[in-house]
């Protein structure tokens, strides 16, 4: 049976222990490939399910691509336990154990610093939303003037919840080590109605997850802006 390492990402030999269970691949457990001081948590796959040609159909496949990503994610969770850890994308593979050591030789100077910079801090998000508004009234005549004023107030709402939104962030990112703002994304993945207006990932230190997230809370009531933290998370936006 031909096989290939799947590798969901790199930590400190000295504190990294394997996840237990299965990796992507259930005939496969998680196992640790060491070299250079830095351990990978891999696991092996079987080409025949796993391979290129059928990874390529099965990413096109959201159910099976959503399980695929599941167990990637749930291997880095595991993994997150034992300490710093920088995150792979899902699919990268390597032909035999040995190339992993090869990367991991390779990529040691980078790697390291990386695991330093993300040691004792985790990845936190924080998605915003816009605050429910009443429904309109009924179609009616209005004047000229009428109509103006009702645009101009919806303006003024608008640019007021843009100017929360940048003050939120701008306290976020104050109380963490680094911030960054993804993409506003579509409110149904989040379980959400409203629309998104902050989409934002902090990378937080342990020791201040309490404080930053009595800060979300806060901010709630400061700023009237519904905020959702969800988290930890593999440091993917800080780990490189």
């Amino acid at each position: 049976m031909a096989e290939a390492i799947w590798v969901y990402g790199v930590q400190d030999a000295a504190a990294a222990r394997p996840p237990a269970g299965p990796g992507v691949d259930p005939a496969h457990p998680v196992e640790q490939v060491r070299h250079a001081g830095l351990a990978a948590v891999a696991s092996r796959i079987d080409l025949a399910r796993f391979g290129a040609d059928a990874l390529s159909e099965s990413l096109e496949d959201l159910e099976t691509l959503g399980a695929l990503a599941r167990a990637h994610d749930r291997v880095l969770g595991e993994a997150l336990g034992a300490g710093a850890l920088v995150p792979f994308s899902m699919c990268t593979l390597y032909t035999s154990l040995d190339g992993v050591r090869a990367m991991l030789a390779r990529e040691r100077t980078s790697l390291a610093r990386a695991l330093e910079r993300l040691r004792g801090r985790s990845e936190w998000g924080v998605k915003g939303f816009a605050p429910a508004t009443p429904a309109p009234p009924a179609a009616q005549a209005t004047t000229g003037a009428e109509y103006l004023a009702r645009k101009s107030a919806v303006k003024r709402d608008r640019n007021a919840l843009e100017a929360a939104v940048a003050a939120v962030h701008e306290a976020l990112a104050a109380a963490a080590d680094a911030a960054t703002l993804s993409p506003l994304q579509d409110p149904r993945l989040a379980g959400r109605t409203e629309e998104m207006v902050l989409n934002g990932v902090y990378l937080v230190a342990d020791a201040d997850v309490f404080a930053f997230r009595a800060l979300v809370a806060d901010l709630v009531a400061r700023h009237h802006v519904p905020l959702e933290v969800t988290g930890p998370w593999p440091a993917y936006h800080f780990s490189r």
